[in-house]
């Protein structure tokens, strides 16, 4: 507990200095300001991104392309190339549409927890970069349920594998990273933080369509590197609109 709390002041001395670089009040003082500026009726434009970027979205029926029944049993993996003997858990891995126009498809790799799945929550992970594969790292360098072994061609499981505890749902993102791409070469050049939170988003929705069962499960977002930016703004879009239509479209329960 002592290196945790160690390491809480640590960042929050760090933010207080990042936020208030040149002055010399105390850094209590700055704090108290901080976040009666959170908690005003009119904050600082600095602290009210929330509402200018999260997307505007139209209903989340709107981003349904039916039927997904049939996607889902299509995406389902029967077995990974050099795949172990003895895989107790369900995986899928598919592309998402997320713009009809542009023809913008993201990839994902899902990985079902091998026991009490239908209890379990959901993980989002995403990788930085911006330009990291979360299949590529995330998913067969970290915490997925596979290591490479070193013959480049055969598997073996990951002690350590997060889909123990959760159901993990590995995103490349943007388009243009890992697997996801786009028809339209043009959207490479637009990509930017706003772009991937709405795109994410879109793909969550649709997602969702594809895997009902996991629609009210307890939602997590969690990342590494540059995903410090793409966590917190997805969950403002996700958190916008739930408001928005006064419901939980997506049940996000926290970020990491």
């Amino acid at each position: 507990m002592k290196k945790v709390s160690l390491y809480a002041c640590l960042l929050l001395n760090f933010s207080l200095l990042v936020i208030f670089p040149y002055s010399k009040a105390s850094q209590a003082d700055k704090l108290d300001e901080l976040i009666l500026s959170r908690s005003s009726q009119n904050p600082p434009k600095t602290f009210s991104w929330e509402a200018e970027d999260a997307l505007q979205t139209q209903p989340s029926s709107a981003y349904v392309v039916p039927p997904q029944e049939g996607k889902r049993l299509a995406d389902k993996i029967v077995t990974l190339p050099g795949q172990p003997y003895g895989v107790n858990f369900d995986q899928y891995s598919g592309y998402v549409t997320v713009d009809h126009d542009t023809g913008r498809e993201l990839f994902y790799y899902f990985v079902e927890s091998p026991s009490n799945s239908s209890t379990k929550p959901l993980i989002l992970w995403l990788s930085g970069g911006p330009g990291c594969s979360s299949l590529g790292y995330g998913a067969f360098e970290e915490l997925g349920p596979f290591r490479v072994n070193s013959d480049g061609k055969t598997l073996h499981r990951n002690p350590y594998a997060w889909n123990e505890v959760a159901n993990v749902l590995f995103l490349d993102s943007p388009a243009g990273v890992g697997f996801s791409y786009s028809n339209t070469t043009s959207d490479y050049d637009k990509s930017g933080d706003k772009t991937t939170a709405k795109d994410a988003y879109v793909f969550l929705i649709n997602w969702l369509e594809r895997f009902p069962q996991y629609k009210t499960r307890d939602f997590y977002i969690t990342g590494e590197s540059y995903a410090g930016h793409y966590a917190p703004q997805l969950a403002s879009t996700i958190l916008h609109n739930n408001k928005l239509y006064n419901q939980f479209i997506i049940n996000l329960k926290g970020i990491s």
